[in-house]
């Protein structure tokens, strides 16, 4: 069995080697029943980050990594899924925000399981979630927009922490027009609308301290409600 863990980055040289190590350590002791593999997947750094990881990969011959020359979170995924295709397809976000142990239930509930999705959720009723108040607000009314509109009943859409079987893999990406950060949504609303399984996990999510984050939230949102609003007459 198969396993890829996809890590999307932009600008990460002041985290990367760490995280790198982090992961790896994880994934030779809890993986030991799986073919896995890591992959970089880089979308326009302009720092240090790719330096740094092909430095790493002297070190985990399990580690590989790619550079494209535009931002895009979302087609840094594809990209990723479409050179290293595996059972079992994740993607984390580079500061793993999510406790690593979660990890397991993300694999069985598409192995054992045989859900096409397993998601991580930072407001499930199990989960421990440290973040702004502003930010925790924000995802709610985002996620109660996306059930008005789609349907969707998920509690978290955008937590950067999701798994994907090989075939939903095949039959969703190809769909997919968004290369950014609305990928998340663009993503899990094609899922319900084909009809594939979905199930959300509980985490335990922290915000690193001192992490400076990119994202303006107001200017992502009026962009991601523009997206919203392009898919819903999409799928009509």
């Amino acid at each position: 069995m198969k396993i890829s863990i996809v890590i999307p980055t932009l600008n990460e040289e002041k985290i990367i080697n760490q995280k790198i190590d982090q992961l790896f350590d994880f994934c030779e002791k809890n993986l030991k029943r799986y073919k896995w593999k890591v992959i970089v997947a880089d979308n326009g750094s302009k720092d240090k980050t790719i330096k740094i990881v092909e430095k790493q990969k002297e070190k985990y011959p399990n580690l590989e990594y790619f550079c494209l020359k535009n931002p895009g979170k979302g087609l840094a995924i594809k990209k990723a899924w479409q050179n290293y295709l595996a059972d079992v397809n994740i993607f984390m976000d580079a500061d793993l925000a999510t406790e690593l142990k979660f990890t397991i239930p993300l694999i069985k509930g598409i192995i054992e399981e045989e859900y096409d999705l397993t998601i991580g959720s930072r407001y499930h009723k199990q989960s421990q979630c440290k973040r702004s108040l502003m930010r925790s607000i924000y995802s709610k009314f985002y996620n109660l927009i996306l059930k008005i509109l789609f349907n969707i009943k998920l509690t978290d859409t955008h937590c950067g922490f999701k798994a994907l079987s090989k075939s939903a893999v095949q039959k969703i990406i190809p769909k997919i027009k968004n290369d950014g950060l609305f990928f998340d949504t663009e993503l899990l609303v094609l899922a319900r609308h084909y009809n594939l399984s979905i199930k959300q996990i509980p985490v335990n999510w922290m915000e690193e301290e001192g992490r400076e984050t990119r994202i303006n939230i107001i200017k992502t949102a009026l962009k991601y409600l523009e997206e919203i609003i392009k898919l819903k007459y999409r799928l009509l």
